[in-house]
């Protein structure tokens, strides 16, 4: 059954001048709909922390992030920090979707399950920038985010490790073939839409495995990569604020139009 009710050419003819006037009016001002948008961000900061007691170990300007557990007997934990400024995003924008994408160097070690979990305590990145490979770290420079600072060698971690939530916001499998992974879902969505409404809670997401097995670290391009197309990408999807709708607009001044119009003598 088709329900709709098709309009005649000249139907407003039939309406009173004020009503025609006022409809005008209105349609003129009725916006377009809002369209669904997309925001690509770089890293603002990151990080590797190294298993190291004295936290005198660190790397906030490397090629690379580290995640997952190295063959060492002892001090064998690696994960990253990552931070990004959401500030360009926009002030009325309904955060739809979050996804984050890092490379990953081929490597030898075993598939782990690598979790990002949201940091709820500040970090700086600090400018040491270990050689080789990177899995050993740098001696950690004033500045430097470490295992036990969150900068070097002024203010601690509560936890040594990283302050972060206990449940992961997204997870992925990560393997031995190098590639782009990309990371999604309503946790990411949450975290931002957080960070957006308060930005000063915005300290960034702790990249790790569960650390129950040796040998599963992996190694990402890291913002300072010296290739570009590599490095770290927060993609945004985003709508703005619904305007009030057209039919809600036309009712408002129909109804008013017609207490104006109304004969005397009528209520």
């Amino acid at each position: 059954m088709n329900n709709s009710f098709p309009l005649r050419a000249g139907w407003t003819d039939a309406l009173p001048r004020p009503f025609r006037r006022a409809l005008g009016i209105l349609l003129a001002l009725v916006p377009a709909p809002a369209l669904a948008a997309t925001l690509a961000l770089s890293l603002a900061a990151d990080a590797v922390l190294y298993e190291d007691a004295a936290g005198t170990t660190a790397n906030g300007a490397g090629e690379f992030l580290l995640a997952g557990r190295t063959n060492q007997a002892a001090g064998s934990r690696r994960r990253s920090l990552l931070r990004f400024d959401a500030g360009a995003l926009p002030a009325d924008a309904v955060i739809t979707g979050v996804s984050l994408r890092l490379f990953l160097f081929a490597v030898t070690t075993a598939e782990t399950d690598l979790q990002l979990h949201r940091l709820t305590r500040p970090w700086t990145e600090g400018p040491a920038d270990p050689a080789g490979n990177e899995s050993g770290g740098a001696a950690a420079l004033a500045g430097d985010v470490t295992w036990r600072h969150t900068h070097f060698d002024q203010s601690l971690w509560t936890s040594p490790g990283g302050d972060a939530a206990g449940d992961p916001s997204a997870t992925l499998p990560a393997g031995t073939a190098s590639g782009f992974l990309t990371w999604t879902g309503p946790g990411l969505t949450a975290d931002l839409t957080a960070w957006v409404a308060d930005p000063s809670l915005n300290a960034g997401w702790l990249l790790r495995d569960a650390e129950t097995v040796p040998q599963t670290a992996k190694r990402f391009a890291s913002g300072d990569h010296a290739d570009p197309a590599l490095r770290p990408v927060l993609t945004i999807e985003f709508t703005p604020v619904p305007e009030p709708s057209a039919a809600s607009l036309l009712l408002a001044a129909f109804g008013l139009l017609s207490r104006r119009t109304r004969p005397a003598g009528r209520s």
